[in-house]
């Protein structure tokens, strides 16, 4: 229950937490310096780009007048054009927000590679999942914000807008480059006055976040204890734990090669025990190894009678593909079917029943 939660979590928790990719993270800081670097880019970068930008709209203009012969060929040599001088023009701006948006994550949290976050998470296209999430208290949360935001940047667009009145005004019958000027000087300023209110709520968001992830890293005291006798255990007793259980799941998987119809092998570096019922969904492996294990399995399976087929490539495909305990993959039914046939025509026998 949340309400026995009460401990702070343990460092240990913290990083296990962290290589999951649980971190305190707010994408309003994100959004607050892709604003503020956007503006400073057109800072620095308008006017070249007006300048760029009209230069590319006269040349598109004189390449498509009519004294120009249009066909596949000027036409694909025309838009590759239009398109490398257009990126052109962009790669402040893009090199621009890819650097911004690495540096607002690096100062939130600090970077690292998690091969975790490749891995498919379905949970998250579950109908059920999504409806929790629609209608828990984070969303209402984070709806509330989402009208904060609103309210700020409007009232303080307005703010800036209501003193320029006038100046708009007064551009009623102006030549278009003094009417752009205006009008974009007088963006520029409301683009910096809404970074920074954007900046201020994006504070306020990270405050909240690092609250929020403190309260969802929190631990029962059994969990605490639990961890704690963990960690008071030396490694030397950790590892023969561990070597226990290793002994104990070998000892286990010798245990089912008896009962397995048929052990394909390498033939010398790996062995894979196989087992079929006519229940069971596909044959299922019951034990595999490499080397001195795969040995052992061979051994076993001669004692007991039990058939050896070479087929290396189906092997090492079987040892890779599949755990102790899991059924083959798909792509190796044929093969394995074809062997077990033969298996059960030599033994003048027919797949058991499972249990």
């Amino acid at each position: 229950m949340s309400e026995d939660r009460t401990e702070k979590a343990t460092p240990k928790r913290r990083e296990e937490a962290r290589n999951r990719g649980q971190v305190a993270r707010s994408q309003e800081i994100n959004t607050g310096f892709s604003l503020l670097g956007l503006f400073v880019l057109l800072s620095a970068f308008g006017a070249s780009t007006y300048e760029a930008l009209a230069a590319l709209m006269v040349e598109s203009f004189t390449k498509a007048g009519p004294e120009t012969t249009i066909n596949a060929n000027t036409a694909w040599a025309l838009m590759m054009d239009l398109m490398f001088t257009g990126l052109r023009i962009l790669a402040p701006y893009l090199l621009g927000a890819m650097v911004i948006g690495v540096v607002a994550s690096v100062v939130q949290v600090r970077p690292r590679l998690l091969a975790s976050g490749l891995k498919p998470n379905f949970q998250a296209l579950s109908p059920k999942s999504g409806i929790k999430r629609i209608f828990s208290l984070r969303s209402l949360v984070n709806l509330v914000k989402d009208l904060v935001k609103i309210a700020i940047v409007g009232t303080v667009t307005w703010i800036v807008l209501r003193g320029q009145a006038e100046s708009l005004a007064m551009l009623m019958g102006a030549d278009p480059r003094t009417t752009l000027g205006v009008v974009g000087g007088l963006i520029l300023k409301l683009g910096y006055f809404v970074a920074a209110a954007y900046l201020v709520m994006a504070a306020a968001d990270f405050g909240y976040q690092r609250w929020q992830h403190e309260k969802d890293m929190r631990m029962t005291k059994e969990e605490v204890k639990r961890e704690m006798k963990e960690q008071d255990v030396s490694p030397e007793v950790k590892g023969q734990m561990k070597r226990r259980q290793r002994e104990m799941a070998t000892r286990r998987m010798m245990d089912a090669v008896p009962g397995a119809d048929v052990v394909i092998t390498n033939p010398t570096h790996y062995a894979v025990a196989l087992k079929y019922a006519r229940d069971l969904p596909a044959p299922q492996v019951v034990a595999k190894g490499a080397d001195n294990v795969a040995l052992r399995i061979r051994g076993i399976a001669t004692e007991n009678g039990v058939s050896i087929v070479e087929d290396p490539p189906l092997a090492r495909s079987l040892f890779a593909a599949a755990e102790v305990g899991q059924y083959i993959p798909a792509e190796a039914f044929a093969a394995v079917a074809e062997i077990l046939a033969a298996v059960y025509r030599a033994g003048n026998r027919t797949p058991a029943v499972a249990a």
